[in-house]
C-alpha cells in the first residue's frame, strides 16, 4: 500500500515515542508527525505491509496513539521510511529522532501528551463540532435524521468498508467507512437536501469527510439547543468535526 497525499482530518504536529521491547536505554526514538493523520497513515502502511508479506516490522507495535514498541534485532522502526514497499511516500511528512543514552549526560524532552481516541475499526464514538466543541451529531429517531445538538448526543459506530481490514486496524483518512448508531440504524444521505438520516442500507463515506464535508444546517430548523439543525453533506465546504 502507498500514499502519497494524506487526507486530512486533524491539523497541527503530532509526537509520538517508541520503545526498543528488549531494553529500556538503546534505539528509542521520538516521532514528529506533519499531523494526527500522518501518524495513523503510517501505522496502518506498517501493519499492511506485515499483512503482505514484509515481517521485518511484524515487531512494530502501537500501544497507544503516543506509544509503539520495536524489536531492533528485525527490523529498525525509523528504517520503515527508507522502504517503498512500506511507507516510503511518507517521508517529506515525518521522522525520527533518535534519543540519545541518559547516562552519557542527554536526556530526551518530553513530548506533549494529547488525550485522542484512537481511531479503530469498528469502535464507538461521539462526534463534535471543532469550532463549536459543546455541539454533538444526535440521532433524532423521531424524525429519523442526523442533527446539531447542544443537549443530546448519539454514539455512532464507525467501520471501514474494506472487509480485509481487522477490528484492531486504525482508521484513516482515505479510507471509506460505514456509519450507523448503536441501535443499528445505517445514516446515509438519502434526501434532495443531502441531509443525514436513516438508509435502508450502509452509505459509504470517505473519513476524511469529517474535515470538511458535513455542515449544519441552522435555516431548517428554530434553532434550539436540542437541536441546532440537521447535519448535511456539502464536499469541501462543511465543517470540522472531532471523533472523541
Amino acid at each position: 500500500m502507498s500514499t502519497s497525499v494524506v487526507p486530512t482530518t486533524s491539523s497541527g504536529l503530532f509526537y509520538a515515542y517508541a520503545k526498543n521491547i528488549n531494553d529500556d536505554f538503546s534505539w528509542r526514538y521520538v516521532i514528529t508527525f506533519a499531523s494526527r493523520d500522518v501518524a495513523d497513515t503510517w501505522y496502518r502502511l506498517v501493519t499492511d505491509s506485515v499483512k503482505s508479506g514484509v515481517q521485518i516490522f511484524a515487531a512494530v507495535k502501537r500501544v497507544s496513539p503516543q506509544f509503539y514498541t520495536h524489536n531492533p534485532l528485525f527490523g529498525i522502526i525509523a528504517e520503515t521510511l527508507n522502504q517503498p514497499n512500506v511507507a516510503l511516500s511518507l517521508r517529506g511528512q515525518m521522522f525520527f529522532t533518535l534519543i540519545v543514552n541518559k547516562d552519557v549526560g542527554l536526556f530526551q524532552s518530553v513530548i506533549p501528551v494529547l488525550n485522542y481516541r484512537d481511531r479503530v475499526n469498528g469502535g464507538s464514538f461521539y462526534i463534535r463540532s471543532t469550532a463549536l466543541p459543546d455541539v454533538y451529531w444526535y440521532y433524532d429517531t423521531l424524525r429519523e435524521i442526523v442533527v446539531a445538538s447542544r443537549e443530546r448526543l448519539t454514539r455512532f459506530t464507525i467501520t471501514i468498508a474494506d472487509k480485509s481490514q481487522t477490528p484492531s486496524s486504525i482508521i484513516i483518512g482515505s479510507d471509506d467507512v460505514y456509519i450507523t448508531t448503536a441501535s443499528g440504524v445505517n445514516v446515509g444521505v438519502d434526501n434532495s437536501q443531502d441531509h443525514l438520516g436513516k438508509s435502508a442500507n450502509r452509505f459509504p463515506f470517505k473519513f476524511s469527510s469529517f474535515s470538511s464535508d458535513f455542515q449544519i444546517d441552522f435555516d431548517d430548523t428554530n434553532g434550539t439547543a436540542a437541536c441546532l439543525g440537521p447535519i448535511a453533506q456539502n464536499p469541501d465546504n462543511g465543517g470540522s468535526w472531532e471523533i472523541v
